[in-house]
């Protein structure tokens, strides 16, 4: 049995529709054809698909079997016209940085920069990962913070940590932090040691939405670079009942020294938004 495609995506339509009427008009045909597709559609499943009431075309269980499954077919069909036409060239970028860092930093970077023929696939995750997926030629460009300057570094910059969630109530400080690994779980922590507070990690998410929503809960308080917390959360450069968070090195990573195209101009970007200092071979 082969159905033409013309004959479901009719079919979809007075679905939609409710109506042989609405539906001619959406396909720009006349109601005779629509009814007669309809007719041709059941004469070869053998089955009717619609039942005719006072609020219109109620389909029947036949026809609400093939609704479902004529969605499919119809949206991979399309896609696959979609992947094989031509399309002008367009340069591609990959991008990484974690969450934070997308939500506070990249709309203003992306602003400056022309994506007509330019394609940016943007990759959030935790800086380690990151820098290998740069290392694996998974990414061209990376903004991330590790403990340590990373190979393939573009350009540096230094930038302060500010705490984020109300003050701690009792002794004991909670925290909603990144993995072990993560740069600013050890800044917060190391700091609370330092002032001589007890501390414990309440949250722990790889997630930005994980972290924010505890804080925001008041479960936890968190450190992020300053600039980054979501607009409805207030930045503590100096917190009233908590001890001061250091600088860290913010390294923006790419697998080409010399990039163009979109590239060039989103990593010009990125240099003048974040006062990023190139770094010499």
């Amino acid at each position: 049995m082969d159905i033409e495609l013309r004959l479901l995506r009719s079919f979809v339509q007075m679905h939609e529709a409710g109506s042989i009427s609405r539906a001619a008009e959406r396909l720009a045909c006349t109601q005779a054809a629509m009814s007669m597709r309809l007719k041709m559609l059941e004469t070869e499943l053998g089955a009717p698909l619609f039942l005719r009431g006072p609020q219109g075309l109620q389909p029947t269980p036949r026809g609400a079997e093939l609704y479902a499954r004529a969605l499919g077919v119809l949206g991979a069909y399309d896609e696959m016209l979609s992947a094989t036409r031509s399309r002008p060239n367009r340069t591609r970028l990959r991008l990484g940085m974690p969450d934070d860092y997308a939500l506070g930093w990249l709309g203003p970077a992306l602003s400056e920069v022309a994506l007509e023929r330019a394609e940016v696939e943007i990759t959030c995750d935790l800086s380690a990962h990151l820098v290998a997926a740069v290392q694996r030629q998974e990414l061209d460009l990376a903004l991330v913070t590790m403990a340590a300057r990373p190979a393939q570094t573009l350009a540096e910059a230094r930038v302060p940590l500010v705490w984020v969630g109300s003050a701690p109530t009792g002794g004991q400080v909670d925290l909603a932090a990144y993995p072990e690994g993560c740069v600013f779980r050890r800044a917060m922590i190391a700091a609370l040691e330092g002032a001589g507070q007890n501390w414990r990690v309440a949250v722990q998410s790889r997630a930005h939405a994980g972290i924010f929503a505890a804080v925001r809960a008041g479960l936890a308080v968190t450190c992020v670079a300053r600039g980054t917390a979501p607009s409805d959360l207030t930045e503590y450069q100096d917190h009233p009942r908590l001890p001061p968070l250091p600088e860290v090195s913010l390294y923006l990573v790419g697998a080409d020294a010399t990039p163009r195209g979109v590239g060039r101009d989103l990593r010009a970007a990125l240099l003048r938004q974040l006062g990023l200092t190139a770094v010499g071979p």
